[in-house]
């Protein structure tokens, strides 16, 4: 049983890190910068076991490299983002549905 668990354990690591760490590293490595602005946040509150677990995701719209719109969530927001603020964010061209935050601008 406790091979079944730890089994489960790095399986989920692996996935963490593939969905989440390894698209940030890979975004900043040969990711392409653009300026974005905030254009919303959603917050939801998921409960499990009794207890409740609220979380925000942030989005950002910003033009791609063929001059249309996107919009993408952030994986490292900062909790000082509001909507309509600015931001400079590096995304993949093939995987433009994410974006990391490398900078906040100052107005």
């Amino acid at each position: 049983m406790t091979m079944v668990a730890a089994g489960l354990v790095i399986a989920f690591a692996v996935y963490i890190f593939r969905n989440y760490w390894w698209r940030m590293i890979q975004a900043r490595r040969y990711g392409t910068e653009t300026e974005a602005y905030v254009s919303r946040i959603e917050e939801e509150v998921r409960r499990a076991n009794g207890a409740e677990f609220p979380q925000r995701f942030f989005y950002v719209i910003f033009p791609k490299e063929n001059g249309l719109q996107n919009e993408a969530r952030l994986l490292n927001p900062k909790s000082s983002l509001v909507p309509g603020s600015s931001v400079k964010v590096m995304y993949l061209p093939e995987r433009a549905d994410v974006a990391v935050l490398t900078e906040i601008e100052k107005r």
